[in-house]
């Protein structure tokens, strides 16, 4: 699907021209954002850290992990508990940045690697996406369930939402199922 097959879709679904898909689309986008995290959408970058502090990505949207270069282990702690012992650095996030905190001073290395799922850009006529790419389905419920809360057709959106609520269960799934790397090994259960 493209981005005027969707305009076209979205139109021929609600049988009104009047409709503002573009607006529609970006109502859809700002509610997908926060809650579309898939392998799909990681990323990893070096991140400089200054004064204790590195800033996020603008597009991020979950960490995954924090490594270093020197083989000091990297953990999430709690700002108001930082339990951290001699060769680990403990790190929370403020706002949009996140703090480090050592166990001992010059622990802390000037880069870290971040690796973490990012938010999809913004779809467009000449710009697409992983999310568009890959299930079009779900921009579709998503634009359709806003278009028909611009309408005032509760009934239709009602509907909408629950075939986006479907869409995105198998979106789910398919992160599940691309998240399992290795072997598996199955064993019996011991009990005591």
């Amino acid at each position: 699907m493209t981005y005027d097959e969707l305009i076209d879709n979205v139109l021929s679904y609600t049988v009104r021209d009047d409709v503002p898909v573009s607006t529609m689309i970006r109502i859809a986008e700002a509610s997908l954002r926060p809650i579309t995290k898939h392998y799909l959408s990681e990323k990893v970058v070096t991140l400089p850290v200054v004064d204790g502090f590195a800033e996020l990505p603008s597009d991020f949207l979950e960490m995954r992990a924090i490594t270093g270069t020197s083989g000091i282990t990297y953990k999430p702690i709690s700002p108001t508990n930082a339990d951290v012992r001699e060769g680990e650095v403990g790190y929370y996030r403020v706002g949009d940045e996140v703090s480090f905190v050592a166990a001992a001073t010059g622990q802390l290395e000037a880069e870290v690697q971040l690796a973490y799922w990012y938010s999809f850009p913004a779809l467009s006529s000449t710009q697409s996406n992983w999310l568009f790419a890959r299930y079009p389905s779900v921009y579709l419920r998503a634009v359709l369930r806003e278009s028909y809360r611009w309408l005032k057709d509760p009934e239709s959106a009602a509907i909408e939402d629950a075939a986006l609520k479907e869409e995105l269960g198998i979106l789910g799934e398919d992160n599940r199922r691309g998240l399992q790397t290795g072997t598996i090994y199955w064993r019996e259960p011991t009990w005591q």
